[in-house]
């Protein structure tokens, strides 16, 4: 029998911010049952996947990861290694294909699926080792030196777009208690995270008795006196409504951002996708956050390619991706998802279209950013110091950018500390990175 104190182990986070959470919330755990990190899998007694499940790339992504896991573990049988890793999978692929990933690739030793409290117990029978139980569990992030943290202030999602999975993995929505999400944002603060992101399927169908997202936000923001963003990310456009613009405008800790999934403008094509939404409607909510909140960077997603997605349907959302210039905007091409509405449907969109489609429209994005980002070219803006180059060089984001999906900030200046808020000038602009010094 194991005992945790002699097993190495290293997590491998796939998908979207919401996944990472749960692995943050696995690396707690290990780490208080006495099992130690290492930096890398070659290091590790367990490799543990938290796979995502979300569409086809992000699958094929999953099980690239799980085999090169596997191809480590058979290199160390090859050399005879006595201490060859464990490779264990988890999270959104493993939810939904359990039974397929354990008939298909015996050679993993534990498959789980969602990454809950049993997760610990579970795996601890299956490879002998003696745990104990865990009585409370802090989340810890899988990288050092981030000045962010990702609030996960719901699970699932209950808004059941005929093309997506995503309850059929994680189930309808559920809020958290205020007070678990207040109690997971002090820690990060008290941790030094200077910006919040919360996320969840849906923000903005956040609802806990009483509480709305609005009424969360504003109790997270006065958790501590200091300086620190916060960031409204994954915001369903049939939710977002006027309490969410007055909270961005007038509580001056949450940043001037939003990021609301529009994925299409065609109001035939948005009813198939059980959305209700048009292109008049989604005007009028950006137009709505624009009068209130003027300096706000929107951001947004697009799918092309649906099944049915006419000529005149893609040419709709061309010309409101062009007149709107939303600040941020991601694409991706439809792929079908088994057991959705929308996967039983005909009338699909060759892929030779789809690809098509997908590169006329960023490549549209890519002149409205530059255009944009050109217009910001002697203005002063917020950045979070991120990384340092060298003496004179650092790496941020502004204010209207999230990490990881958004542009980056190229700072010059002395005397500048690394998870700092410092004042710059821009002084140049790329398509979506921007460059300046110290003001």
């Amino acid at each position: 029998m194991h005992t945790p104190e002699n097993i190495s182990f290293y997590i491998i986070s796939l998908g979207c911010s919401k996944n990472l959470v749960d692995s943050e919330f696995l690396q707690g755990t290990l780490q208080s049952a006495g099992f130690q990190p290492v930096g890398d899998p070659e290091d590790a007694r367990l490799i543990i996947i938290n796979t995502c499940g979300f569409i086809q790339d992000a699958k094929e992504e999953s099980i690239d990861v799980i085999f090169e896991a596997l191809q480590l573990k058979n290199d160390a049988e090859m050399q005879q290694d006595s201490q060859s890793p464990f490779v264990i999978v988890a999270g959104c692929l493993s939810q939904r294909y359990k039974d397929s990933l354990v008939s298909e690739i015996p050679e993993v030793d534990f498959v789980y699926g969602l990454i809950d409290e049993n997760f610990l117990p579970e795996m601890a029978s299956v490879l002998g080792i003696d745990v104990q139980p865990v009585a409370q569990v802090t989340k810890v992030p899988l990288v050092d030196n981030i000045p962010y943290r990702y609030i996960k202030i719901a699970e699932g999602c209950s808004n059941n777009c005929s093309y997506c999975a995503i309850p059929l993995i994680r189930g309808q929505h559920v809020s958290y208690s205020p007070d678990y999400v207040c109690n997971d944002a002090a820690l990060a603060l008290q941790n030094g995270a200077m910006e919040l992101n919360i996320v969840a399927q849906d923000i903005a169908a956040y609802r806990y008795e009483d509480t709305g997202l609005k009424e969360l936000v504003e109790r997270i923001s006065l958790i501590s006196d200091t300086h620190f963003w916060i960031r409204l990310l994954y915001c369903h456009p049939d939710h977002a409504d006027d309490s969410i613009i007055d909270l961005i405008a007038d509580n001056e800790k949450v940043v001037p951002y939003i990021d609301i999934p529009l994925q299409h403008v065609s109001s035939h094509i948005l009813k198939s996708m059980g959305r209700t939404g048009n292109s008049k409607k989604y005007e009028d909510l950006i137009k709505r956050f624009r009068d209130r909140v003027p300096e706000i960077r929107i951001r947004s997603t697009f799918m092309v390619g649906y099944p049915g997605e006419t000529d005149d349907d893609f040419e709709e959302l061309m010309r409101f991706v062009q007149k709107m210039k939303l600040d941020r905007v991601g694409c991706f091409m439809y792929s079908p998802e088994e057991d959705t509405r929308a996967a039983q449907l005909s009338d699909t969109v060759s892929q030779k279209k789809k690809q098509q489609r997908f590169n006329r429209l960023m490549e549209i994005q890519k002149d409205i950013s530059i255009e944009k980002n050109l217009a910001l070219v002697g203005s002063v803006v917020t950045v979070l110091v991120e990384e340092q180059v060298d003496d004179h060089n650092w790496i941020g984001r502004t204010q209207f950018d999230a990490p990881e999906v958004d542009g980056i900030f190229f700072l010059t200046g002395d005397s500048i500390s690394i998870h700092s808020f410092v004042k710059a000038i821009i002084t140049d602009a790329l398509e979506y990175d921007l460059s300046g010094e110290k003001a």
